[in-house]
């Protein structure tokens, strides 16, 4: 059971309060106290837990600090941070309302971050989705598939190979720069499409490699069925270790390859709908987290699909 202090006692709290004590009542957290502004604190307790003031947090021993409003969380998170408390020791209350929240295995998630190889931008959607912090090194890059399955094979390899200049970027003709890495047979592109240089680009490279965490990898593919090499991209899919998944518009056996049936459905509704691609529709939360306990699948459980 961690012990969890609430930073944040407004209308953002009044949203998560009924799921907190619900994960209380299952033993999985206890409450030891609520943050409030000290012009704020009228009496000595608010819902049971005593109220404190922020300089009394560096006093208190606790295991996670809830920060429960959204619109100022990147200001309460640096003042916590200033006051000495690590980012694995926070964590984002309004994660209390996402669908099929369960406090045990989100903390997993906040203790033990999950590094997300997504060929495409998918890995930062579900981040943002999941009020996670950043900790892959491959966001806002795009990837042509044969670079991409090579990297997924040791991408450990790669990650330690130095960036170099392919082509550079230029702004007034909207290029976008180009590194690749590794050598002879084994060198792949990156294409750094949000970013004016390479030089810029680089150092991302750099900042964002730091971050990940090599115990907890996992992998996301996406092949559409008329990709003339799928059966390739397939079977190199099938030689990953990592936990992981991919999504493929069309049947096969090999395992933690899925096809979701709301795709179908949501390409017959209305004019133009038919053009959907299958890459774009598990890009789309409201549509994936109707198939897909997320939380489960970045936890390496194999119970995920909602909707089969």
């Amino acid at each position: 059971m961690d012990r969890c202090v609430i930073w944040g006692n407004g209308h953002e709290y009044e949203c998560i309060i009924n799921q907190i004590k619900f994960e209380e009542l299952k033993g999985n957290i206890d409450v030891i106290a609520v943050v409030a502004r000290k012009n704020e604190i009228f009496g000595t307790k608010r819902d049971g837990y005593p109220l404190i003031a922020k300089d009394e947090l560096p006093k208190m021993d606790f295991d996670i600090l809830i920060i429960s409003t959204s619109a100022y969380y990147m200001d309460i998170l640096t003042e916590a941070c200033e006051l000495g408390i690590s980012a694995e020791h926070i964590m984002n209350g309004q994660a209390f309302l996402l669908p099929l929240f369960d406090y045990t295995r989100y903390i997993q998630l906040i203790k033990e971050p999950v590094t997300i190889l997504s060929d495409d931008c998918w890995g930062g959607i579900i981040y943002h989705q999941l009020l996670l912090q950043f900790t892959s090194p491959l966001i806002n890059i795009f990837w042509h598939k044969d670079s991409y399955c090579k990297f997924i094979q040791d991408p450990l390899y790669y990650l330690k190979q130095p960036l170099e200049l392919h082509t550079e970027g230029n702004l007034r003709e909207n290029v976008y720069p180009v590194g690749q890495i590794g050598d002879g047979d084994r060198r792949i592109r990156l294409e750094f499409i949000h970013t004016p240089n390479f030089k810029e680009a680089e150092k991302l490279w750099e900042k964002r490699k730091k971050r990940i965490n090599k115990d907890k990898i996992f992998v996301k593919l996406g092949i559409d069925a008329t990709d003339e090499n799928r059966e390739e991209y397939l079977n190199v899919f099938d030689r990953i270790s990592f936990p992981k998944i991919c999504f493929y518009s069309g049947k096969t056996s090999i395992k933690d390859v899925v096809y979701l049936k709301r795709f179908e459905w949501s390409c017959c509704q209305g004019k133009g709908m038919s053009s959907v691609k299958y890459t774009d529709y598990v890009r789309s939360m409201g549509f994936l987290q109707k198939d897909i306990d997320l939380i489960r699948l970045l936890n390496g459980e194999k119970d995920y699909i909602r909707e089969e």
